[in-house]
């Protein structure tokens, strides 16, 4: 069995099973597949660590790796590149799209200059809240958020949802109302 190259691992708590890559490691190999282990690259750019410590990310793709490891007993493996040691930040959406990344924990909205649509990812924005994120998952938006993706080649594993910031270079963004005495 082939498992498409192109995937992606998104935003919002790890949830079920949304692409062939999860729907294998629940499923398990057949024993041919486990005659042929294969390895697959997570690039992602935050700072790595280990399954225990260090940035929460990078540990998110070490159980995350782990776990299919252990659902595949073996023929599956995930090579975990941390610090955009593998490729840069910008350049993993375009990888994936084109086959040439495996898979990548990626902020959406990192994509919206090539994708405009995944600009509704950013939170806070549009999406204000974790529960609202998670709801994405099953809600019309989502399903609609997917279906783009998938028209790129892009595949949602698991939807892991981060807040980000707002910010600005000239006048302040929001300004605190100043108290007089």
């Amino acid at each position: 069995m082939m498992i498409p190259r192109s995937h992606l691992i998104v935003r919002a708590a790890f949830l079920a099973a949304t692409s062939t890559l999860l729907l294998l490691a629940v499923a398990g190999p057949s024993p041919a597949a486990h005659a042929q282990a294969r390895t697959l690259k997570i690039s992602h750019q935050f700072p790595g660590g280990t399954p225990e410590q260090g940035d929460f990310r990078d540990r998110l793709c070490r159980r995350f790796a782990a776990e299919v490891e252990k659902r595949t007993n073996g023929s599956l493996k995930l090579e975990i590149y941390p610090g955009s040691s593998l490729m840069k930040t910008n350049a993993q959406f375009s990888a994936l799209r084109k086959g040439a990344l495996d898979l990548s924990l990626f902020p959406l909205a990192y994509a919206g200059g090539e994708m405009p649509e995944l600009n509704m990812t950013l939170m806070p924005g549009l999406v204000t809240s974790y529960e609202q994120g998670a709801a994405w998952r099953t809600a019309p938006v989502g399903q609609e958020l997917s279906r783009l993706l998938d028209e790129k080649g892009v595949k949602i594993i698991t939807w892991i949802w981060q807040a980000g910031g707002m910010a600005s270079r000239g006048a302040p963004v929001v300004e605190r109302s100043r108290r007089r005495t």
